[in-house]
């Protein structure tokens, strides 16, 4: 049985519908077979990057973020992400405001040049996967499955910023997560362990240096080929993309291929609903998951 989901807004960020837009497209399919809100409030834009822009002027990142807040104030909505950088932006400067009323000054000062004003009244700001634990619920996702994916083992990636800082996050073992692990068993699928379980991506240095990008790439993919893994589930758009291209770049640079299609959490739940492959644009991923598939006898 599935309880009420409190009311949220969809936010959808920058990358998935510039870059993967097929993501939105399972997401979607997900919350509706689970009652789950997709509305995308007009206003909503940048996070901004957790990073980058934070690095380089703290200010600017607080006023961006807060603006994005104010939007879901105003329609008294909280947040849901499909990205673990949006959650983090968004739920550590919401944080950040409510703790510091220093920074709620200065954040305002700012805003009120385009009408805004921070009140700290959102409701909460959660990425989908907290969504579907806390407020769905693992029983009540199993419910839904209608094509069990039983046999296909994945390695799930949780990326940097899904559960750091704990402190902010307050989801699930920094270090030992678990929480998602059990999302995506209840799909019938298998996640798997394996030793670099916690490696980053790369995706933050890959600017900078490729080449530590792709090192740390061959590290990941040789210990989840290690460990049986048929593909990799993401939570994060940008981790999404590096994990696709590492497999390219690791090839070109060390001369060792993996073939290990690269899920969002969202596409291994739309699978497992029933959803078909074309309704969820899996012929978009590189390489395409439905061959991984087809190998334990699903049939997408």
């Amino acid at each position: 049985m599935i309880t009420m989901v409190e009311d949220k807004a969809l936010f959808l960020g920058c990358t998935i519908p510039g870059r993967i837009p097929f993501i939105e497209k399972s997401a979607k399919c997900v919350c509706e077979d689970l009652g789950i809100n997709t509305e995308v409030l007009e206003g909503f834009a940048c996070c901004p990057d957790p990073v980058g822009i934070q690095a380089l002027d703290k200010d600017t990142w607080l006023a961006l973020a807060a603006r994005n807040l104010c939007v879901a104030e105003a329609a008294n909505k909280g947040i849901m992400t499909l990205c673990t950088g949006c959650a983090m932006t968004l739920k550590s400067a919401n944080h950040e405001m409510m703790c510091s009323h220093h920074s709620k000054e200065k954040v305002n000062a700012i805003l009120s040049k385009v009408g805004k004003e921070y009140a700290g009244t959102l409701p909460s700001v959660r990425h989908i996967a907290q969504v579907l634990y806390d407020e769905v619920g693992v029983d009540a996702i199993k419910e839904k499955v209608q094509r069990p994916l039983s046999g296909f083992k994945v390695a799930l990636h949780h990326g940097c910023h899904f559960l750091r800082p704990s402190e902010i996050i307050k989801f699930d073992d920094p270090f030992h997560p678990t929480k998602v692990d059990e999302l995506v068993r209840a799909t019938g699928a298998e996640s798997v362990d394996y030793t670099e379980k916690m490696l980053c991506c790369g995706h933050g240095v890959s600017s900078e240096s490729p080449d530590i990008a792709t090192s740390m790439n061959l590290k990941k993919f040789r210990s989840i080929a290690k460990a049986g893994a048929q593909a990799i589930v993401v939570l994060c758009p940008s981790c999404y993309l590096r994990l696709e291209a590492g497999q390219r770049d690791v090839k070109k640079k060390f001369g060792e291929e993996f073939v290990l299609p690269v899920l969002h959490l969202t596409d291994l739940l739309a699978l497992a609903f029933g959803h078909s492959g074309d309704e969820i644009g899996l012929k978009d991923h590189r390489p395409n998951p439905a061959k991984a598939l087809e190998a334990v006898g699903i049939s997408v």
